[in-house]
């Protein structure tokens, strides 16, 4: 016999979700975000179900769920046993850890829910790991994923079907961040007017082109045409950051530029860019200045010259409103840019330390639906066209993942770098 629950029967638990946000509040890294990971208390989903610990669900009959010493066995049949709903961060990425053994197959799964209690928007279901035959041998399982946009609680479900599974030690906990690039002006390497080393150690020195040093302000120069800082080609590969249209709901990868800098006359988009051209797959970020006094940060994610997600932070050019970001004042501002990894319009830019992120205006006319952003060409800072950026840069930072040094979000490390009006230098 098979039983179906509805999830209008899981949401009959809903105290469950207020009591998950007064215990867990905001404290997503913590280090595990899964409550009652010792299958302490277990019980039959139904009006059984207790306001704590693990529920199961027979699906198909035969089945049982028990445990025993840190250990929860799933007998069936076909046997759900969901954990209770814990507060998330939205846009973050998750990891699932736990130790499994047995003869049956087992699935992993997790539910996302918004704060209204219904399902989330884009993807409500993810698969952690397919339904795979397990050994008697314990197996450690390592899975991740990164949370919808609009999420604010989740629950994991473990499926068992067709023999016995158990389950030990399950964790879930925010994945922190890795920095990937870290140029500072005010300590460019040995050949300063030629090349701007890396201080992480992990790529190659950028290739400076008509572009200057300035020891005086600790900071590289812009001020011609095409001026730019090429990376080399073989590190090109690290900053292909794909977005969910082309590896799959939730599977796209964020990551955060950070860039201390300063406006010296009109400019463009493309201050840190993987571009190839106007057409072709690729990303950039943008400090903009344009022909009416308007200034903005512009991101950029496509696939080719139809499929684009276009953001303006907080004003966007020829959206006939005069809105702009006022950094036209020759001094030295902080930008922390963060791109989802969703490829929609769900970037945030955060803006002198601000924890509150820019107003987004999304360009109106597409959206990047399909395809790969991916492309072989270097990482530019400064300019991929003409039409670059016209100013002096002090650092540049660029992260992947949805969290910075120390774990902090975006937001966070906004707050932390700029430091109350005394930006710190990359260490």
């Amino acid at each position: 016999m098979i039983h179906l629950y509805s999830t209008t029967t899981l949401f009959a638990r809903g105290f469950l979700v207020m009591m998950a946000f007064y215990l867990l509040g905001s404290d997503v890294m913590a280090s595990n975000l899964l409550p009652d990971p010792s299958f302490t208390v277990v019980s039959e989903l139904g009006f059984k179900a207790k306001a704590s610990g693990w529920n199961w669900q027979c699906v198909e009959e035969p089945s049982k769920v028990h445990f025993n010493q840190g250990e929860a066995v799933l007998q069936g049949g076909k046997v759900f046993l969901h954990s209770m709903e814990f507060a998330i961060e939205p846009g973050t990425i998750y990891e699932l850890t736990c130790a499994a053994s047995g003869t049956a197959k087992l699935a992993v799964e997790v539910l996302w829910w918004k704060k209204d209690r219904l399902p989330t928007a884009a993807y409500h279901r993810s698969i952690l790991s397919n339904p795979h035959l397990l050994t008697e041998d314990v197996t450690p399982l390592r899975a991740s994923i990164r949370s919808p946009a609009d999420a604010a609680t989740a629950y994991i479900r473990f499926a068992a079907e067709e023999g016995r599974a158990v389950l030990e030690s399950p964790g879930l906990k925010a994945v922190g961040g890795e920095l990937l690039l870290k140029l500072d002006a005010a300590a460019p390497g040995t050949e300063p007017q030629t090349k701007w080393q890396d201080l992480t150690g992990r790529n190659k020195s950028f290739a400076l082109q008509s572009v200057q040093h300035s020891p005086k302000t600790g900071s590289y120069v812009f001020t011609r045409a095409g001026a730019s800082c090429r990376g080399n080609s073989q590190d090109a590969g690290k900053f292909d950051f794909e977005t969910d249209q082309a590896s799959g709901p939730g599977r796209g990868s964020p990551f955060t530029v950070v860039l201390y800098a300063m406006f010296r006359g009109r400019s463009g988009t493309g201050i840190v860019n993987k571009m190839v051209g106007p057409t072709k797959g690729g990303w950039s970020i943008g400090l903009e200045w344009d022909e009416f006094g308007l200034d903005r940060v512009a991101t950029i994610q496509q696939s080719d010259k139809k499929r684009k997600t276009l953001g303006g932070f907080p004003g966007l050019a020829g959206d006939g409103r005069d809105i702009k970001l006022n950094a036209r004042d020759d001094r030295f501002h902080l930008f922390v840019i963060h791109l989802t990894g969703s490829g929609r319009h769900d970037g945030r830019v955060y803006f002198d330390g601000s924890v509150e992120p820019l107003t987004l205006t999304p360009w109106p006319w597409g959206v990047l639906s399909s395809g790969s952003v991916r492309n072989d060409a270097p990482l530019r800072i400064g300019s991929f066209s003409e039409n670059g950026f016209r100013g002096e840069i002090g650092f540049v930072e660029i992260w992947s993942g949805s969290r910075l040094q120390d774990g902090r979000t975006p937001a966070e490390y906004s707050q932390y770098r700029y430091n109350q009006g005394a930006p710190i230098r990359p260490q």
